[in-house]
Formats: structure tokens, C-alpha cells, sequence
């Protein structure tokens, strides 16, 4: 039980650094990420039972997961396609849920029948394990899975804080929003973090030690772009080009990285900025 527990917490934590559904409109993603991320969690609470016994697998996932569960994931068929094949063994190579989950599990697993609890009883999963298990010391370092909303593994713990600083700022006013010369404003894709100019002010506030402060910034981008919210155009473009328009003429370009679905990280959204238009230029580095 304590292996699928520890499988679970990690494949929820890997899960937050993808956008999922993959390739899905932002306009439809609000509406679909949680079914995924539920999905997610059952796979791996279930995947240390022996493939052998695949229906057992499903018997315990139609007994367990309450029946209006079961209804609102099959309300993608896509996703509940996917689920049943992670869940008996068969899912095809392609399959993100089996990524994550086979990415999450221990190291040398030993294949084992595993005693399940009814996931009405496992909401405080986190809380019960978190001050018990270590990760797994035979994975990489930068593969290391930490706990949700506690520890945050190594490769992913400055692109939250600067997550973190970016949302306090716009909370208590020190990141204006929408206006000219703004490092954040709301574009129709998401929410477009001027860049590098706000990778430098957070590196300004949380400090850069010893390094050169560009240097720094540099780095925090990869990490932040390595961190997989943002939009990706075609031909691995990162950062996206926008034009501030004024009585129907551009008057500014600003250069940013584009959060999706930023609800996730913003409660309230803030609003569009009608006064920019994305365009066809863009960059890829910090200069």
C-alpha cells in the first residue's frame, strides 16, 4: 500500500508540469484537466497490481470510483480509452497517463497484488504520508519527485516561487496589469509574462548570489519554459511576439512567455488586454 501510495503522490506531482489534454484548445482545457488529473491519480493508485490480473484492475476501479465519477471521465472518451488500456497493461506507447505513471514508480518495482482503498477514503493521502516517505534515491537527481503543495522537487521549486512572486504581485498591485510598460498582461492564449524584463525583476527581489544577474535570468527561463505551462508554437518557439495597437496602429512590441490555462495559478484571472495582438515574430532567448 505504501508503494502505490508513494507512486500516486508522484505521478500527481509530475502530472502538474504538463498541459493535459496535450494538444487541446485553451478555450476547452478549463474543462477537461481535472478529469485528467483524475485519471492520473487512479492509474497509479492501482498500478503496482500484477498485469496478470488486469480485470481485477477493473473490478476495483468500476467498484471504487463512485458511479457520477465514473460518468463525468466517460464524458471523454479519449481519456477513459487511455485509462482502461494503463489499467489492464495494454495502453498504447504513446499514452501520457502511462508515461507518468511508469516515470513515478519506484525503481526495481517488484510486481505485486496491492491492497487498494476505496478512493473515497483517500483524500488525505498526502497529509498522511508526506512526513514518512523519501523518494527514491535510485532515480537521477533531476528526475527526484517531492510531495504536492509541500516539498518542491529541485528542477521545478524558482519557476513556482517566481509562479508564486508573479501572483502576489499582481495581488497587492506591484505588478501592474495590462497597462504600458506592464510586465503581465492578459492575451486571449493565456496570460503573457513579459520577458526577459520580469524574469529580472523576480532575480532583482529573490537574488542571484553569486552569478550575473543575466546570467541567472537565463536560467530561470529554460526552467521555467522546461516547466511545460507555457504555449509552444510550431518549430519549438517559446516566446511569442505581441503588438500594442493605438487608435489602430502598433505602437510598442513586446516580446513574452504565454502561461496557459493561468487559472491554475490565478484566482481572479486577470482580465484581456484588447490592445494586443499576437504576431508572427517571436524569440527564443534571453538577450
Amino acid at each position: 500500500m505504501r508503494r502505490a501510495l508513494v507512486t500516486t503522490l508522484r505521478a500527481l506531482d509530475y502530472r502538474r508540469g504538463q498541459i493535459l489534454p496535450r494538444n487541446t484548445p485553451p478555450e476547452t482545457l478549463g474543462a477537461l484537466a481535472h478529469r485528467w488529473t483524475y485519471a492520473v491519480f487512479v492509474a497509479a493508485l492501482l498500478h503496482d497490481l500484477d498485469r496478470d490480473h488486469a480485470e481485477a484492475s477493473m473490478r476495483l476501479f468500476e467498484s471504487c470510483v463512485p458511479p457520477i465519477i465514473q460518468t463525468w471521465l466517460g464524458e471523454d472518451p479519449a481519456l477513459m480509452v487511455e485509462l482502461r488500456g494503463v489499467l489492464a497493461g495494454t495502453a498504447d506507447l504513446s499514452s501520457v497517463i502511462a508515461e507518468l505513471v511508469e516515470r513515478a514508480a519506484p525503481s526495481a518495482r517488484p510486481t505485486t497484488v496491492a491492497s487498494v482503498l476505496p478512493l473515497s477514503q483517500t483524500g488525505s493521502v498526502a497529509s498522511t504520508v508526506e512526513s514518512s516517505v523519501e523518494p527514491s534515491r535510485n532515480a537521477p537527481e533531476a528526475e527526484e519527485p517531492e510531495f504536492l503543495d509541500s516539498v518542491i522537487a529541485m528542477g521545478s521549486e524558482r519557476p513556482r516561487r517566481f509562479m508564486t512572486w508573479v501572483q502576489q504581485g499582481i495581488t497587492d498591485g506591484r505588478l501592474p496589469v495590462n497597462a504600458r510598460g506592464a510586465l503581465v498582461h492578459g492575451v486571449e492564449d493565456g496570460l503573457l509574462l513579459v520577458s526577459p524584463r520580469i524574469l529580472r525583476a523576480f532575480i532583482q527581489h529573490d537574488g542571484a548570489g553569486q552569478e550575473q544577474p543575466n546570467d541567472v535570468a537565463k536560467r530561470l527561463q529554460r526552467e521555467v519554459l522546461r516547466a511545460g505551462w507555457h504555449l509552444k508554437a510550431e518549430g519549438g518557439v517559446n516566446l511569442h511576439a505581441y503588438v500594442w495597437k493605438q487608435d489602430g496602429h502598433p505602437a510598442e512590441r513586446i516580446h513574452g512567455i504565454v502561461i496557459l490555462a493561468p487559472q491554475r495559478f490565478f484566482d481572479p484571472m486577470p482580465p484581456l488586454n484588447p490592445a494586443l495582438v499576437r504576431v508572427g515574430e517571436s524569440a527564443s532567448s534571453v538577450k
